[in-house]
């Protein structure tokens, strides 16, 4: 896809009326999962006037969302072009979307490093391949003087090629969540937690509702975007095995980080009301991952979560002396939906055209973008090209 293609798509989002109106008067849709994406889609449907229900097990933001790095990027473990080009709009649909929401976003960038040789070559070239896409974000390699300009509490250890990516930014998901919901029940439509999903109901091959722990919504269109329990709810293997990894979030600190840090072992950036937020991904052994099973949000004893309090403290304290001086306000465990081929999954089942799936591993970068093109789609019962890509037909 050409710049010039590009262009007019980002165009055409941003010129989307945000409140249009269906004239579908029968539409009733069921969003179940109450995360970044399924609330963004209950959000897009809402400003439609579509009768549309949003529910979760439990609380909006409960699950993965909320125990989220909160990164928007479009940088280079998003490939093929498509998918990275995906993530760009997925940027810019959230600068639109501050002229609909009050929300604060933190376009302050990223820098990223390795210390092992093999891995910088490896992520040197990784950006290499991006930069050649028709479209990217901007990048550009600097040295550990330029980066200490910028960060001058980090030790970047003399490295001579560091990443900088200055389109990334970040958010507050719980309170965006929180946001949106407000939106979805003034535009008319409704929200109910601690709600589970049960089954689908049908009246002939038509859906006529859903049926849920609460009782049946009547429905004849179903969005999942159910995250980690995408495979068990609709009973196919879309998702590989989830993951977990550790969220550690400050108490206030002085500001002392501007931008997003991608170190070696660990990443973290500061928010506005000076919490800073670490994430890691792959250090919880074998043996806690097997007691964690029950995609546990919490770590089973405080003997537990200080052994990986003092595991990150560790790594992050060879590039961040402060991190040791840091309280800790909440450590939490996010298990991650990652697609078996790492593409998002968006569109209808196959075999029956009312049922529409939505998850993704990068739900917190394409979540405005996902939500309005998902949303038209079902209301105008069309099929938008730049989606052709991650249909779950790809999976039978």
């Amino acid at each position: 896809m050409n710049r010039r293609h590009f262009l007019k798509l980002i165009t055409a989002i941003a010129l989307y009326s945000p409140f249009v109106r269906s004239s579908n008067k029968n539409l009733k849709i069921v969003v179940i999962g109450a995360g970044i994406i399924g609330t963004f889609i209950a959000y897009e449907l809402s400003k439609y006037g579509i009768d549309v229900t949003l529910i979760d097990k439990n609380k909006p933001g409960s699950g993965t969302s909320g125990s989220s790095f909160n990164w928007v990027n479009a940088t280079y473990p998003k490939k093929p072009y498509s998918y990275n080009y995906f993530a760009q709009l997925g940027i810019n649909s959230y600068k639109n979307l501050l002229k609909e929401i009050d929300i604060s976003i933190e376009w302050n960038g990223s820098l990223e490093w390795f210390n092992l040789r093999q891995d910088q070559l490896d992520l040197l070239n990784e950006i290499s391949q991006l930069m050649n896409y028709p479209t990217h974000t901007k990048h550009e390699i600097i040295n550990s003087e330029q980066a200490n300009i910028l960060e001058p509490s980090i030790n970047f250890n003399n490295n001579k090629n560091i990443v900088y990516s200055k389109d990334d930014g970040t958010i507050n998901t719980r309170e965006l969540i929180n946001l949106l919901i407000k939106s979805i029940k003034i535009n008319g439509g409704k929200v109910i937690t601690e709600c589970e999903y049960k089954k689908l109901n049908f009246y002939k091959t038509n859906i006529s509702s859903v049926s849920t722990s609460l009782g049946n919504i009547d429905a004849n269109k179903v969005v999942f975007a159910c995250g980690i329990d995408t495979n068990s709810l609709l009973s196919k293997n879309y998702l590989i095995k989830p993951t977990p990894g550790v969220i550690i979030k400050s108490k206030p600190y002085k500001k002392i980080i501007n931008k997003i840090i991608v170190g070696p072992g660990i990443h973290f950036y500061q928010q506005s009301n000076g919490q800073i937020i670490i994430g890691e991904q792959g250090s919880i052994s074998i043996t806690d991952a097997k007691s964690l099973k029950n995609r546990l949000e919490r770590f089973s004893s405080r003997s537990i979560e200080m052994n990986y309090l003092n595991k990150i403290r560790s790594m992050g304290g060879e590039f961040f002396e402060d991190i040791f001086d840091l309280e800790i306000d909440e450590v939490s465990i996010g298990w991650r939906p990652i697609p078996i081929d790492g593409k998002p999954i968006i569109g209808r089942l196959d075999h029956n055209p009312n049922i529409y799936l939505a998850t993704m591993h990068s739900g917190i970068s394409l979540g405005p973008l996902v939500g309005s093109l998902v949303a038209r789609e079902l209301v105008q019962d069309t099929e938008i090209p730049v989606l052709e890509n991650f249909r779950p037909s790809r999976f039978d």
